[in-house]
């Protein structure tokens, strides 16, 4: 089985702001294998890489995006469309809806440059992906699962929303949910895996498909090693 995909989350972004092109730049010379980016909507119908609904004490859906940009690092909230640019050919994308207004919108731009292969759609939002479905069939899509109790009725959003994987919480895989997954012939993308120890257990196991990592050098390090152990000797 291949080793698990590194996907970094908002970037990497040790150095510089997250979920900015520099974060974006620094994830690709890394070597990751993918990149997260969380999208938002702002008052001028501008869809900007932003993680927080609130920036400065005020939702990001209520503020220009000139205004959110100068309450925040340089080069954060950038255009979509401009982080997609960056991103083609270059490295994969995890492209995260926060809301789910101006999906129309979000895909055309997603495939005005990016073909299937090269990006997914998270959500913890079981309307938007169904909707992304309807929009896109071809679009790879994966539910976000919060820590805590295994959730209910996975089975029936799974069907609803015509999830293509499952992208839960680390802490849910000792919890079954890898299981459950693999049974059901469904991938799983893993989050935060920040812990040097956790990642080296989660690259073993042949149920995980990705890591999504706010320390991607770390993961991509511990890969390494784990490959190097397990190469045959002569």
């Amino acid at each position: 089985m291949p080793a698990p995909l590194i996907v970094a989350h908002r970037g990497a972004w040790e150095q510089v702001p997250q979920n900015s092109p520099a974060a974006l730049e620094a994830a690709i010379e890394l070597g990751c294998e993918m990149v997260e980016l969380d999208v938002r909507t702002t008052r001028d119908r501008e869809l900007v890489v932003v993680h927080d609904a609130r920036v400065g004490g005020v939702a990001v859906s209520a503020q220009n995006a000139s205004d959110l940009r100068r309450r925040l690092a340089p080069g954060q909230a950038p255009d979509l469309e401009a982080m997609i640019e960056c991103a083609k050919g270059r490295i994969r994308l995890d492209i995260e809806l926060k809301t789910d207004d101006q999906l129309n919108r979000t895909l055309a731009i997603i495939h005005r440059h990016l073909d299937p292969s090269g990006y997914v759609v998270t959500s913890f939002l079981d309307g938007a992906l169904a909707a992304v479905r309807a929009l896109s069939a071809e679009t790879r899509t994966g539910l976000l699962i919060r820590p805590g109790r295994r959730p209910r009725r996975l089975s029936d959003r799974l069907t609803e929303a015509q999830i293509s994987f499952l992208a839960p919480h680390a802490s849910l895989a000792r919890a079954g949910l890898l299981a459950w997954a693999a049974e059901r012939g469904l991938e799983s993308f893993l989050w935060t895996v920040n812990d040097r120890r956790a990642a080296r257990t989660l690259l073993a196991d042949p149920r995980v498909t990705a890591l999504i990592t706010d320390r991607p050098g770390r993961l991509l390090q511990a890969r390494s090693e784990l490959s190097e152990s397990e190469a045959p000797t002569s």
